[in-house]
């Protein structure tokens, strides 16, 4: 079996693709197809692109219905739907809070752009509304390219997008189903390891944690202050960009995040550990939340 591996760096982050058959030529052919695939999604999505749908959006929106691509109204459309199953803690017009804190909280919501399916066009209800696809372009991205990947008949494929969105499919090189190791956000060391045969998994840290200082705050789009009690969320879903959605969600929920989570994606899996160092996991159906505790290494 042959293993190509490719990658591309779009979304602020390093994508790769690591793809396993018996034609090289073609495993190529299908990968760079699909990062062509991800660098116009970030063409499209980017907020820092004068000239991207949500740029356009951004700056015209509240005056005037925009015309979109395709792909992107069918992520707005799936956006508002995670934001109502995430209880509104999934939200993309949480950066609105950062340019216009004072009058934030009634702005705020994804009930404040409208889509027109007919026209694929986006139109703001309320002027100071801002969209930013940060927290889900990823997953989309690694959604788009697998399909892609699948349509040209590649059956073994790992990808991830700044290793923090991963989704596989099929077996690696050996015959084995891919693995990913989720680390501790205190001490580094690895957490658990998780299986991956058509599932994404997404894993969101706060700043808070002493190994992820770097990251910018997550904001709790419900009241605009950032999440400080909850240290670290995974979740694995058969969508990457489910996934995505649902470890902002639970590390702006907490605990009360999970008993939702169970209620929407009773098949699913999610940990969330809070700022004590507290582990909460939710597996299989019927499966209880299993409190464990882990410790950094003094």
């Amino acid at each position: 079996m042959e293993c190509v591996r490719l990658a591309t760096f779009a979304m602020r982050t390093r994508f790769e693709l690591v793809l396993v058959g018996n034609d090289e030529n073609h495993l190529r052919a299908a990968g760079e197809e699909a990062l062509r695939e991800i660098v116009e999604l970030e063409r499209l999505l980017s907020r820092f692109k004068h000239d991207s749908d949500i740029g356009r959006i951004n700056r015209l929106a509240a005056h005037q219905p925009v015309r979109v691509d395709a792909r992107t109204f069918q992520l707005l459309q799936r956006v508002k739907q995670l934001s109502r199953e995430t209880n509104g803690a999934f939200d993309i017009t949480v950066g609105t809070w950062w340019e216009q804190h004072s009058a934030a909280k009634a702005i705020v919501g994804v009930d404040n752009f409208l889509l027109d399916e007919e026209a694929m066009t986006v139109k703001f209800t309320k002027e100071g509304l801002r969209l930013d696809l940060g927290g889900i372009g990823k997953g989309y991205a690694l959604e788009r390219a697998a399909k892609l990947l699948r349509d040209a008949g590649i059956e073994n494929a790992f990808l991830h997008g700044g290793t923090s969105s991963v989704f596989a499919f099929g077996c690696d090189q050996n015959g084995n189903s891919w693995q990913v190791a989720i680390a501790h956000p205190i001490n580094g060391e690895t957490l658990t390891t998780v299986t991956l045969d058509n599932l994404g998994l997404s894993v969101s840290a706060s700043h808070s944690a002493p190994r992820t200082p770097h990251l910018a705050p997550t904001i709790n789009p419900l009241t605009g202050e950032p999440v400080t009690h909850t240290l670290l969320a995974a979740v694995l879903l058969p969508s990457p960009t489910d996934a995505e959605a649902w470890s902002t969600a639970l590390l702006v929920l907490g605990e009360e995040g999970l008993t939702i989570f169970q209620k929407r994606h009773p098949n699913g899996w999610a940990i969330l550990m809070d700022c004590d160092g507290n582990l909460r996991q939710f597996g299989q159906v019927g499966q209880s939340f299993t409190p464990c505790r882990f410790l950094s290494a003094h």
